[in-house]
């Protein structure tokens, strides 16, 4: 990934973190600060294609989970 992009996901993340604190559970935080913690990661040390992808499919689901949770969006379903 760009650098720029990860940079633009870490902000993004981060914000987000802040913005819904207070509704997250102690495990949603460990599983958004692992995604932030991997993010910042791949963009100060570049990985190999295998792993960036492994790093990357984490990620998604993470921020799948914490989307879950801050929306609620399963009773909408």
């Amino acid at each position: 990934m760009d650098k720029q992009i990860l940079e633009n996901h870490i902000n993004g993340l981060k914000k987000a973190r802040d913005a819904c604190r207070s509704q997250l559970d102690t495990g949603a935080m460990k599983e958004l600060e692992g995604a932030i913690t991997t993010l910042e990661k791949l963009r100060d040390h570049p990985q190999g294609a295998v792993d960036a992808e492994t790093h990357k499919l984490r990620v998604l689901q993470a921020i799948a989970a914490f989307v879950t949770i801050v929306t609620n969006i399963r009773d909408w379903l």
